[in-house]
């Protein structure tokens, strides 16, 4: 391994570069796009409640840290809900779309 190379795997910017790059890419917002309207059409009854199945990591994330604020930090009880829907959701749709990637890296070009 050369001194470069040592020096570039070690770079913390790297690292910041991807998460923001993965961040800011059309995938990330379509996704998460998709996963609100999901939230959405099970908020208004669209279609039955048990659509959010889809949005469950960002809820039970949502939920506890809403459940925190209100009880460790006297926060109003919904205040932190909806923004940390919103966050956590969006953190949900950078994981999928690197997963996909990841998996399309790996598949693509098996069983041609």
């Amino acid at each position: 391994m050369t001194p470069t190379f040592r020096r570039v795997a070690r770079d913390p910017r790297r690292l910041a570069r991807g998460f923001v790059r993965l961040a800011t890419t059309r995938a990330t917002v379509a996704v998460f796009a998709g996963l609100a309207a999901v939230w959405a059409v099970g908020f208004f009854g669209v279609v039955p409640i048990e659509i959010w199945v889809v949005d469950y990591p960002a809820l039970v994330a949502a939920f506890f840290f809403d459940t925190l604020a209100a009880n460790e930090f006297g926060v109003r009880e919904t205040a932190m809900f909806y923004p940390a829907l919103a966050v956590f959701g969006y953190l949900q749709a950078m994981l999928v779309v690197a997963v996909a990637r990841v998996l399309r890296g790996r598949f693509v070009g098996v069983g041609e």
